[in-house]
């Protein structure tokens, strides 16, 4: 049965859905690297034994399920728009994997949003239904959306995600029944949605050949990659980066449990802990990172965003990381730009600069949505 899924997501990848591009990538389940951690929780922030790991197969099988319990238990169609708002999680990734295997549209929005911001992105998007952490999930009472919370509940009337990926059939949707009965998303479909801000309406979107784009920017032939993030995966930059394209990869992605921007010394610490060989950070914790003695050896590229916000920051971060690959993305979504820092013995390298790769080809959009995502897009894009 693998064997009938992967050449069925490859041969999906081919017509040019997102998710199955994404499944087709990841290390085939019979092997020693599906096994491996795609990503990591640090609950103790700086590598102190207390983590939590998914697997590549894991992460699979998880997405799968939600797409399939999406699908037939709560009838989600192509171009269903599901806003997902949480911090990030393990839950996070397959949540978002989910969602798009099950031919739906990722309307993300901060977590950290009022409850009047969430319901008017929710009637903005036309969402047919909120993914909600539990922690923001009262938030979501004036949204008039049905609520499915990202893990299981104490509430029996409560239905979760992770309740989905753990009970739903990862083969379901490859059966010729549910072939025939869905359309896949065509490459032009807008895939994923991001509110900069609620209360202008103003959306920043990526069709499913954007995610595409970014997503074989990041494949290399490199092994043992360790991605430390600091960067919300419900952001502009953060889900085409974190939740697709560095998992495609290979590369072992370490979420930070407690928030980095109050302590980014903490990211530092972690990044030694876990022998990073990647960064994707604000400003601050790439601060953090540019201090004295600081044991960061393995560390090769660094992407910020946005970009440092002085000349003296972008200094000091060479002075003491010269080796390190720097690359700066910097803008709203309205208005991205990416530049990438003079590089010091250290190659340019794609995955880094995995969103990058969509804006060089002209894929970074910002449109005012209506109920319908897939409205007509302009983009603009500046580099340096």
């Amino acid at each position: 049965m693998e064997e009938i899924l992967e050449s069925e997501y490859s041969a999906a990848a081919a017509a040019g859905d997102a998710a199955s591009f994404v499944l087709s990538r990841l290390p085939h389940p019979d092997t020693t690297a599906s096994a491996a951690a795609a990503f990591v929780v640090d609950v103790a922030g700086a590598g102190g034994g207390r983590t939590t790991t998914l697997s590549f197969v894991a992460l699979r099988r998880a997405a799968l399920s939600l797409a399939s319990g999406l699908r037939f238990g709560l009838g989600l169609r192509r171009g269903d728009a599901v806003l997902v708002l949480s911090p990030n999680s393990l839950l996070l990734p397959p949540i978002v994997l989910g969602v798009l295997a099950a031919g739906g549209v990722v309307v993300a929005a901060d977590p950290g949003s009022t409850a009047e911001e969430v319901a008017t992105v929710a009637r903005s998007s036309g969402a047919v239904v909120v993914v909600a952490a539990p922690e923001v999930a009262e938030k979501v009472a004036g949204a008039g959306v049905p609520l499915l919370l990202t893990s299981r509940s104490m509430d029996p009337r409560a239905l979760s995600a992770e309740e989905l990926m753990d009970d739903g059939d990862p083969t379901a949707l490859a059966s010729p029944e549910a072939s025939a009965a869905a359309a896949r998303p065509r490459p032009s479909d807008v895939a994923f949605v991001f509110y900069s801000s609620a209360t202008t309406k103003t959306a920043a979107t990526m069709t499913h050949a954007d995610l595409i784009a970014a997503v074989s920017g990041a494949s290399l032939p490199e092994e043992g990659r360790v991605c430390l993030a600091s960067l919300p995966i419900c952001s502009v930059h953060g889900l085409p980066l974190l939740a697709l394209a560095l998992p495609a990869a290979g590369v072992t992605t370490v979420l930070l449990a407690a928030s980095p921007s109050s302590d980014p010394t903490a990211a530092r610490e972690a990044a030694a802990a876990h022998g990073a060989t990647d960064v994707v950070a604000t400003p601050d914790v790439a601060a953090a990172l540019a201090a004295p003695l600081t044991m960061l050896s393995s560390l090769r590229r660094v992407t910020v965003v946005p970009a440092l916000a002085t000349t003296e920051a972008r200094q000091a971060f060479r002075r003491w990381l010269p080796w390190v690959e720097l690359t700066e993305m910097s803008g709203s979504p309205e208005k991205m730009m990416a530049s990438a820092s003079e590089q010091v013995q250290v190659a340019p390298d794609a995955a880094s600069a995995a969103v990058i790769a969509q804006q060089n080809s002209g894929k970074a959009h910002s449109i005012s949505v209506t109920s319908e995502p897939t409205s007509s897009v302009k983009f603009s894009t500046q580099h340096h």
